[in-house]
């Protein structure tokens, strides 16, 4: 298969999934994540565990650091905004999942 350039939009756990298992699956691909603000994998459901104290820093809702990510060979664009126009412009091809893939188990 010949290597690809995926951009995967957004930072939390959806999209470095995302992007980690692009590059599991092509690893002469270009993999880039887009994040909008500084802080790529950050857990947004452990806010009300920092407010509440039971996270005392709250940079340990980070799940993996930016050092972390690069080091799986991908680029992080932090403070980067990605709006469909620009997708679109860039002569990107936007894949917008709206149901799981056929060949996918579901459990009930």
């Amino acid at each position: 298969m010949a290597s690809r350039r995926i951009v995967a939009v957004g930072g939390s756990d959806a999209g470095i999934s995302a992007a980690l298992r692009a590059c599991e699956l092509d690893p002469d691909g270009e993999v880039t994540v887009v994040v909008a603000d500084a802080y790529p994998n950050f857990s947004i459901c452990g806010i009300p565990y920092y407010v509440s104290g039971e996270v005392c820093r709250w940079s340990d809702l980070a799940h993996r650091t930016l050092a972390d990510l690069t080091a799986t060979g991908m680029q992080v664009r932090t403070d980067t905004l990605a709006p469909a126009s620009t997708c679109s412009a860039s002569g990107f091809r936007c894949v917008m999942p709206t149901a799981a893939p056929s060949n996918c188990r579901t459990t009930h």
